[in-house]
């Protein structure tokens, strides 16, 4: 059970580190910049869905995504905003949302072993 949690801990964290690193870089040198963040988004869900047996563990790391890009979206106190409302924060917003979820509600596909 504590093997578990810590490996839900650690797929959060894991979410969150990345959202956090593309939602800093994903303006830069658009679309180029910003679909090498959503690749790696994508590869981080998938490695996790593909390597738990449930979906607690990705649903962790999609939170961890979602909650990060959410609070990263707020406007700060002197005004800033690193999620801007253009082609890239919407894409990336966007894109790291259907990610998301596409991620989290894959069926499990039992490996041959297992057939």
């Amino acid at each position: 059970m504590a093997n578990r949690i810590a490996s839900v801990i650690q797929s959060f964290l894991g979410g969150a580190i990345i959202a956090v690193i593309v939602t800093v870089v994903h303006g830069e040198s658009f679309p180029w910049v910003l679909g090498a963040g959503l690749l790696v988004v994508g590869a981080f869900l998938v490695s996790l869905r593909l390597l738990s047996d449930d979906r607690i563990i990705t649903i962790a790391g999609s939170l961890g995504m979602l909650v990060t890009v959410l609070v990263l979206a707020q406007r700060s106190t002197g005004g800033s905003v690193l999620i801007a409302g253009n082609d890239a924060g919407n894409a990336w917003v966007i894109g790291a949302s259907l990610l998301c979820g596409l991620a989290s509600a894959w069926p499990h596909i039992p490996s041959n072993s297992a057939r």
